[in-house]
């Protein structure tokens, strides 16, 4: 994904392209981002107004969602195609089993054909490994409203302040329970707001003063709280949409290698189920001639009293057997990824099909 410097040129980049056309970052070929991102035309930052960590919070919280959702469709679609292909494969698998294995099993147990089954060494497995990692898109908060109702609480504990001192200085009972319940009428506030417009420096005080201080220093604090609130939630939210951004970018490149393997446990089944069926053919055949067999030649205590023909035969059954009951019971995946086993029981299985081929037609 490149150094943190790339990184951060790559956000900007990406966060200033967006704003300059008012559209989407084009999601085509998104697994392959990283790649994508290197080759956008840089933007003259001399002549854009450099954007806000709030800003830059969200382009990267939209790309990270709009990548995630992208990556996750197209892993998605593959599994579809993958899960109707192993319901077609398992499909083959369960007829050539129960149906034609099991009758030349029969079969070469009436001629008294000694065949070793084939039992599987492990647990058979067919899965798709997908990644485990979980990567959450927040909505992005500015901490505006947070900010006005701190500025809020801020400008009125300063308004309280000055007239909780100047009540002091100016002798006034201050009692919340009496204030609250025979409020002080407007001509009552007038010395407190001649002290604090000009007494408290032992100047004339004039309310007038006294009032726009008040109003001066409340808006100060308020404005000072919420800038103080708001940059320390702007801060917030772009570290975790930086996070945000970093991890969808490495789980995008997870899913692209889970795709990828679930695309060659699909090209595996697709090549075993035809040859399941072809190996299906081949047994029927096989079953018919030791059907052939019993009929003609009947049963014999021992499978060496049969015609060398015959005999033949019954190893050929043997041997087609033994590869499909191979092919059959290997676990075509090993902790989601295609199994190496199963890839050789195919090779194995299609060389022994094509000699069979060879034989039959004189190739």
């Amino acid at each position: 994904m490149g150094n943190k410097s790339e990184i951060d040129d790559a956000k900007q980049n990406d966060a200033e392209q967006v704003l300059e056309e008012g559209q989407q970052t084009s999601s085509d070929g998104v697994l392959e981002s990283d790649a994508s991102e290197a080759s956008k035309p840089e933007v003259s930052k001399a002549t854009k107004k450099p954007l806000s960590k709030i800003d830059e919070s969200k382009i990267m919280m939209k790309h990270a969602e709009e990548l995630i959702q992208q990556v996750d469709q197209e892993v998605h679609e593959v599994q579809s195609v993958v899960a109707k292909n192993v319901a077609a494969f398992d499909q083959e698998k369960q007829t050539l089993t129960n149906s034609t294995i099991a009758q030349s099993l029969t079969l070469l147990d009436k001629v008294h054909y000694d065949y070793n089954q084939v039992l599987p060494e492990e647990p058979f497995e067919l899965s798709l490994g997908t990644t485990t990692e979980d990567v959450r898109v927040q909505p992005v908060s500015s901490g505006s409203f947070g900010g006005f109702i701190l500025a809020l609480i801020g400008m009125i504990g300063t308004i309280a302040g000055w007239f909780y001192v100047a009540a002091k200085k100016t002798g006034m009972e201050v009692d919340p329970e009496k204030l609250m319940a025979n409020p002080p009428a407007p001509q009552d506030l007038e010395p407190m707001l001649a002290w604090i417009g000009g007494g408290m420096t032992n100047g004339v005080g004039n309310p007038t003063f006294g009032i726009a201080t008040v109003a001066l220093t409340a808006l100060f604090i308020g404005y000072m709280l919420y800038k103080f609130y708001v940059g320390i939630k702007e801060n917030k939210s772009y570290k975790i949409a930086k996070e945000t951004y970093e991890r969808s970018h490495v789980y995008a490149e997870q899913q692209k290698e889970s795709k990828s393997e679930m695309e060659r446990i699909d090209a595996h089944i697709n090549a075993c189920t035809p040859l399941l069926s072809s190996y299906r053919v081949l047994l029927d055949e096989a079953n018919a001639k030791l059907q052939r067999i019993l009929h003609v030649e009947g049963q014999r205590d021992d499978s060496s009293e049969y015609h060398p023909t015959s005999q033949q035969v019954m190893r050929d059954t043997d041997r087609l057997m033994d590869r499909a009951e191979k092919l059959i019971t290997t676990p075509v995946t090993k902790e989601g990824r295609l199994n190496d086993a199963s890839v050789q029981a195919l090779i194995e299985a299609k060389a022994l099909y094509e000699s069979f081929v060879s034989k039959l037609y004189g190739l």
